[in-house]
């Protein structure tokens, strides 16, 4: 919840993490109408979490792909991932079928988020260590199936409201081509996708507004007390 509280007060985009759609859509609810309550406009925070793709020609094949892929994840190497959202802690030291281990101190502010949520899914759900590795590393992607599939579970999250973008994690360059000549026209058929950039910065292409340089505002205050 601090983290919430962090960017409901002063994020203008955030690469939140999103499990599944519910779990989207909860926590973008949360953060821009704590934004509001701040007195901001909810529209000025961008919620882009990660999207993870499995596209092939058929739903089945592209699950297909997906299995074979997370079958793949070595018990160790996904160890070593999760240390990443705690300071690179060493989790090879603890029993991987005792209880998740207390690691909440140990969480950086760049992945504070995340980090809090896993722990405290453990926590309430008594899972070791091992379990907890399967919940969270070994996560099914909602994005599987054909291009229109994947566009299609796309604009739902869009239109309710459970995203406003996303950050695309490929492992493959042809998973980024296929993603790019694939899906992205479809998204762009139904009007959820530009078809040009009208800026040339992030800030313009996510719909943020420059903001005044802090010394220039502080500079028109002086300037406009002093013409009074």
């Amino acid at each position: 919840m601090e983290g919430r509280n962090l960017g409901a007060r002063i994020a203008e985009g955030t690469f939140a993490a999103a499990q599944d759609f519910d779990s989207a859509l909860a926590y973008t609810t949360d953060l821009k109408a704590r934004a509001v309550r701040l007195g901001r406009d909810p529209s000025q925070i961008v919620v882009m979490p990660g999207l993870s793709v499995f596209l092939a020609d058929s739903d089945e094949e592209a699950r297909a792909q997906e299995d074979a892929r997370l079958g793949k994840l070595d018990f160790n190497k996904s160890l070593v991932e999760l240390g990443r959202l705690f300071n690179y802690h060493d989790f090879g030291v603890y029993d991987p079928d005792a209880p998740f281990p207390d690691v909440s101190n140990l969480t950086l502010n760049s992945y504070k988020g995340a980090a809090e949520r896993l722990v405290a899914t453990a926590r309430s759900e008594a899972l070791t260590l091992r379990e907890t590795v399967a919940r969270f590393l070994g996560q099914r992607s909602p994005f599987v199936g054909t291009a229109r599939t994947v566009a299609d579970e796309i604009e739902r999250w869009f239109l309710a409201g459970a995203i406003d973008g996303f950050n695309l994690h490929v492992t493959r360059p042809g998973d980024f081509d296929r993603f790019l000549n694939e899906v992205v026209p479809i998204l762009q058929e139904r009007g959820l996708f530009r078809t040009d950039y009208s800026g040339a910065t992030l800030r313009e292409h996510l719909g943020l507004p420059v903001p005044e340089n802090r010394y220039t505002a502080e500079r028109r205050q002086v300037e406009a007390l002093a013409a009074e």
